[in-house]
């Protein structure tokens, strides 16, 4: 007589029905995920609440069974599959935007699972990517970008001055590159400018989110649980800004970590490791701490007139309507900019290089002169900080000359300066304090002129420092230059929106390369083929003329700097 077959326990049909339906992983964080192994790929997390594996099986459990499982039994399946999954390698997970193989992939957010693919030869929706990415509560899916987009209609929505378009335009670029250091947004307007609409718009772009804007964190623990959440952070209305949060803040641009424990009770720890596109509005910037100012790229609104002001509903309605243009807009220019970002040499790179890079090639490739205002950005907020600072104004008003000495007899001739006021708040209680507040704001002095050196001699009264005020050096305008490298002889700028490409041979050369300079004409590039076929001419002559008085070659008008006003037809390549 045969033996009746055993009843399988709850806790293996789950991890039967699991296993059926998933394959299992850990990230190098050690955080167990499992993968649909039909439909759409779109990752879930092991732990935690909403989306969660665990769910998701009780819910399947129900529907083949009839009872929900026992609460013990889906305990030990999840214990079971999470050995599983740590048996497998490490993988990193992305959170929304990876760089993987020389290219971009940004994860729509939706139930289709589907992503853009972004790389120099242009993008596509694509079903399946070669990198994991995994969600959270805070992951809300994308407009759905269209071919040939127009990022144009963002100003429409933004009342963004002019001159900083091509800086918010280069920083929302940067956004989709997750491997390189992110400037900070600081949105700067008065009340009723729309900052705060303005941060939401942003972000919605390239991370749009269930929350799209954050309250000012009361902690390192909150900063970090809400930073982890999303690959954009817009912090909303900050009007203090404590040392320890903009320590956070700098850390989170170039890449940050931490390590706190699960739960209470146990040992467990959980690791976080992101690096963040950040948007903040509210603060005051002469308040911010040199470190934070160095990460800063600002973006000024106007003020909206009472005539011009939209009901939400209605504002809203056209964000949602543009958006799927202006994220096919934005593609198709970081397309453009990953084809000559290899080619982009700076003389002088600020602190954010990688970004100061990005936007230049956007200048490059628009026209626009987005760099020079990023470091005239960088000048004011070195202005503001010392103004706000009551020892470095202090500082800027008594030394009239060069000065050599020790920080006891600087506190002294300082200290002079206040009569018989008493010292602000903030003033340096002794020599050691002074130092320390020099060394500290010592970048912000030399970005506005002051050379402000601490030497190796030590005196009686301490250490020697020497500080001259600024020297007038007459107009810069033009020293800073911009140059591609010789590898960008054979590089076509093509677009969806633009010309087909023309592959170009090098032609005549300028004195020192194929450069680019703040004077105008400025970022000018040419395409070689259009001149010559309009004009008659070689290309030698063309190539020369066009360095004289570049004009459009469809209809003559001088470029302003490279872009015809009639057409706005963008010229290639120029030669070097």
């Amino acid at each position: 007589m045969s033996e009746t077959p055993k009843k399988k326990s709850a806790a293996a049909l789950l991890t039967e029905i699991a296993r059926d339906r998933y394959e299992f992983g850990v990230s190098e964080t050690g955080h167990c995920y499992a993968l649909p192994l039909f439909g759409p790929r779109v990752m879930v997390m092991l732990t935690g609440k909403g989306g969660s594996l665990r769910a998701e099986l009780a819910a399947a459990y129900l529907d083949e069974h009839g009872s929900p499982p026992p609460q013990q039994a889906l305990q030990d399946a999840m214990q079971a599959l999470q050995g599983l999954a740590l048996r497998a390698t490490a993988r990193a997970l992305a959170l929304r935007v990876a760089d993987y193989d020389d290219q971009l992939w940004l994860d729509l957010g939706d139930d289709t699972g589907q992503l853009v693919r972004i790389g120099a030869n242009g993008w596509e929706i694509v079903d399946e990517a070669p990198v994991l990415h995994r969600r959270t509560a805070l992951t809300a899916p994308l407009a759905r970008p269209v071919a040939q987009g127009d990022l144009s209609r963002l100003w429409s929505l933004l009342n963004v001055a002019p001159a900083d378009r091509a800086v918010l335009t280069a920083f929302m670029v940067a956004s989709l590159m997750p491997d390189i250091p992110h400037p900070i947004l600081l949105l700067t307007g008065e009340q009723g400018s729309g900052k705060s609409t303005a941060a939401k718009i942003i972000a919605s772009i390239v991370d749009a989110s269930t929350v799209p804007l954050r309250k000012p964190p009361r902690d390192l623990d909150s900063w970090t649980t809400a930073a982890f959440g999303s690959h954009v952070v817009a912090v909303d209305n900050l009007s203090v800004l404590p040392d320890w949060l903009s320590d956070a803040l700098c850390r989170a641009a170039t890449g940050d970590g931490d390590v706190k424990r699960s739960l209470f009770t146990d040992g467990d720890l959980f690791v976080f490791q992101f690096k963040r596109v950040v948007i903040l509005n509210g603060i005051d910037v002469g308040s911010v701490r040199d470190d934070l100012a160095d990460r800063l790229v600002t973006v000024d609104l106007h003020r909206i007139e009472e005539t011009d002001r939209a009901r939400d509903d209605d504002l809203t309605q056209r964000w949602q309507d543009a958006l799927p243009d202006i994220l096919g807009g934005l593609l198709d220019l970081t397309t453009r900019v990953l084809e000559v970002l290899p080619t982009i040499r700076l003389e002088r790179a600020p602190r954010m290089a990688d970004f100061a890079h990005v936007l230049a090639a956007v200048d490059l490739i628009q026209g626009s002169d987005g760099l020079g205002r990023y470091r005239d950005q960088a000048g004011a907020l070195a202005s503001d900080a010392v103004a706000s600072t009551p020892v470095l104004a202090a500082l800027t008003g008594a030394v009239t000359s060069p000065w050599r000495g020790a920080s006891a007899e600087l506190l002294e001739l300082l200290e002079a300066t206040l009569g018989d006021t008493r010292p602000p708040k903030g003033w340096p209680s002794g020599a050691r304090a002074l130092t320390s507040e020099l060394k500290r704001r010592a970048p912000s002095l030399r970005k506005v002129g002051w050379s402000v050196e601490l030497t190796d001699e030590k005196t009686k009264r301490g250490q020697v420092w020497e500080i001259s005020p600024p020297t007038p050096k007459g107009d810069e305008t033009g020293d800073e230059t911009v140059t591609r490298s010789a590898a960008a002889d054979s590089v076509t700028l093509s677009s969806p929106l633009s010309s087909p490409p023309v592959d170009l041979e090098p032609g005549g050369s300028p004195p020192k390369g194929d450069e680019v300079t703040r004077k105008p004409p400025n970022l000018s590039v040419f395409n070689l083929e259009e001149i010559e076929g309009s004009r008659g001419t070689t290309r030698e002559e063309a190539f020369s003329s066009s360095l004289r008085h570049p004009e459009c070659p469809r209809h003559g008008w001088a470029l302003a700097p490279d872009r015809c006003m009639t057409c706005e037809e963008l010229t290639k390549e120029r030669t070097a």
